[in-house]
């Protein structure tokens, strides 16, 4: 059978829309040459608005070519159709910010609240239930070994329990982790705190709501009083034979204690999760987990000083000592999770001036609020987390491999030389310099950003669709995102529009200006992610894209070529339609490949740090537009 030959033109945009004064692109694909570059956009009466010339091509694979047609001078709200070589477009949507935004928010709020574990559990699309209620009292365990992805030996118990109840799951499965629940909740808390213009009505309580959910879960996680730090919940790999993990399961949460094995069963620790100490009382922790988990507590203390000043000076008291006790010379490894290689995580500098900056930041408050918000703190001079702030922004900065990453789970700098630029312009913390060092000053900070941000320019210059990602041809979305993200919050701090483009062409991208035509975020767009590698959509949703749909999840996106192919079905998932594999398999180019399917994780699984970077890039845009 002959294949039908390509489409004349595709036209890639922002399927969301494109907000009135932010710059507008979209490209054209095209199988050959288009006889003229020019191209006009009309209005829904039909009169033409804009004229201009594509520039390009440049080619995509060996059947595409790529135009580029810049409309930023498109300004009006309203509905418009642009015709270029030949052929119109789909209706493209201009408006303000807010009008476009509002429900990306509300959905990944929602997407939230789906991840959610433990006793309360909204029902949602889903239908969810309680799942796991034997984590409120679950036996906890030393740090297993671990081959690659392979357990080592049994599993060694501690003697104590934990109430590990609640959280959420991190991705697709079933697993709770500190090193995603720390990043998600606390940018959940920072984009309550900094942008609650970009919030639409109603969604500041519910975004309070569920990051009082997450705050409740790492408090929970941390032992005050003998100072542990618990981890994870659920062994994610186990060795294939006498410990199965919850990657070799594929059901609904609540079937692990309907299943109740018993001990020497090989789905025993499905039903009795175990919760994994980072190490002995006291021990020094990690400094990636005790910086970004004391960055979310210290922003939790400020988000809830007004309404809740006991909970509030709960937050602050875990945050601080967490802080104080990270192991700030780590060898080896950093502890993320067991296995390591589910999150390999390497750079920790970034973590540690978070939780500074942010402790910061709440003990000022909870200074000026009166004596009782800092009964039995360990520090209430300011110049203790000035000092530290200043000190990892520069030993950051200084790092092998600085500037060579964007606002991602694995890189939280962009949030934390944000307040710290800020804390440093103000006349208290110029006075406390007087007596402390702080090495490192606004300037440094704000070259440091605009250097990471002209790497992203590069690299969106080499890539036809404007792709800024220092990885290549993975973790795309996560990297889009983060630099929509960073280049805003430069903008905002420096006064300038030097990053207005380049934010705008990451985001456009996620929300379907890429080759393959489709909006990464469920919900979003007329094209997105209809089969996700999840296990609750996929056995408890439809998978047609209409109905019961996890709206707000934020999938992986395009990786490289490799990772999707020989995938197999997981034993008792369901099967997709092909419904848009074979034309997403044609569209594949500069080593970037897309399956919209349950066999695909490495494109296909929705992640908590990619749903949260969502919510933060559409409320960051909303509160400036």
């Amino acid at each position: 059978m002959i294949a039908p030959p390509p489409a004349p033109v595709l036209f890639r945009f922002n399927q969301v829309g494109y907000v009135q004064q932010e710059p507008k692109r979209l490209e054209a694909m095209t199988p050959a040459r288009a006889a003229s570059p020019r191209f006009t956009v009309a209005d829904v009466r039909g009169r033409i608005v804009l004229r201009g010339s594509a520039t390009g091509p440049v080619r995509w694979n060996a059947q595409r070519l790529v135009y580029t047609l810049d409309l930023s001078r498109l300004r009006a709200p309203g509905r418009y159709v642009l015709r270029f070589a030949g052929r119109r477009s789909p209706a493209l949507r201009v408006a303000a910010a807010a009008a476009l935004y509002a429900p990306l928010t509300a959905n990944a709020l929602a997407f939230f609240r789906s991840q959610r574990d433990g006793p309360n559990v909204p029902p949602g699309p889903m239908r969810r239930v309680p799942s796991h209620l034997r984590d409120a009292s679950a036996l906890v365990y030393a740090q297993p070994a671990y081959r690659g992805e392979t357990l080592l030996g049994a599993l060694t118990p501690t003697g104590a329990r934990s109430d590990a109840s609640g959280g959420w799951f991190d991705a697709g499965d079933y697993l709770k982790f500190v090193e995603t629940a720390s990043f998600s909740d606390a940018v959940l808390l920072y984009t309550l705190r900094t942008y609650p213009s970009g919030l639409p009505a109603g969604a500041r309580a519910a975004l309070a709501a569920e990051a009082r959910f997450g705050s409740d879960w790492l408090l929970r996680m941390w032992d005050q009083s003998n100072r542990v730090l618990y981890y994870q919940v659920g062994i994610g790999a186990g060795n294939g034979r006498s410990i199965l993990g919850d990657h070799d399961l594929w059901r609904l949460p609540q079937a692990d204690e309907a299943r109740n094995a018993p001990p020497g069963s090989p789905t025993h620790y499905e039903s009795h999760r175990p919760v994994f100490a980072a190490d002995a009382p006291g021990a020094p922790i990690s400094p990636n987990l005790a910086g970004r988990t004391a960055a979310a507590l210290a922003l939790c203390a400020q988000v809830f000083a007004a309404s809740d000043p006991v909970y509030a000076h709960r937050c602050l008291l875990a945050g601080q000592t967490i802080y104080d006790q990270a192991d700030t010379a780590p060898a080896g490894a950093l502890l993320t999770t067991s296995p390591f290689a589910f999150y390999n995580e390497t750079e920790w500098r970034d973590d540690m001036e978070f939780g500074a900056s942010e402790l910061y930041l709440a003990t000022q408050q909870a200074l000026a609020a009166g004596p009782a918000a800092v009964a039995g703190l360990p520090h209430t001079d300011l110049a203790y987390y000035l000092h530290g702030a200043g000190l990892w922004a520069n030993a950051y900065i200084e790092a092998p491999g600085s500037g060579e990453d964007s606002l991602n789970l694995y890189d939280v700098s962009t949030l934390a030389d944000r307040d710290l630029a800020q804390i440093l312009a103000t006349p208290l913390a110029q006075e406390l310099q007087r007596r402390v060092d702080v090495p490192t000053d606004v300037p440094s900070l704000l070259e440091d950003r605009a250097d990471q941000l002209r790497l992203a320019q590069r690299l969106a210059r080499q890539e036809p669709f404007g792709l800024a990602n220092p990885a290549t041809n993975t973790d795309t979305v996560a990297h889009a995102l983060g630099y929509a993200i960073e280049a805003r919050t430069y903008d905002e701090l420096a006064h300038t529009s030097a990053f207005a483009a380049l934010a705008q062409q990451q985001l456009d991208w996620v929300l379907g200006a890429n080759a393959f035509g489709s909006s990464f975020v469920v919900g979003a767009g007329s094209v997105f992610p209809h089969c996700l590698a999840a296990q609750i959509p996929n056995l408890a949703g439809s998978l047609s894209g209409r109905g019961a749909i996890l709206r707000g999840a934020t999938v992986e996106g395009p990786t490289a070529p490799a990772d999707v192919r020989g995938l197999e079905l997981p034993e008792g998932a369901r099967r997709c339609a092909d419904r848009g594999s074979p034309a997403f398999a044609s569209l594949s180019g500069h080593a970037l490949a897309y399956l919209d399917d349950v066999r695909s994780p490495a494109t296909s699984e929705p992640t908590d740090d990619l749903a949260v970077l969502t919510l933060l890039a559409s409320a960051q845009l909303a509160a400036g537009g």
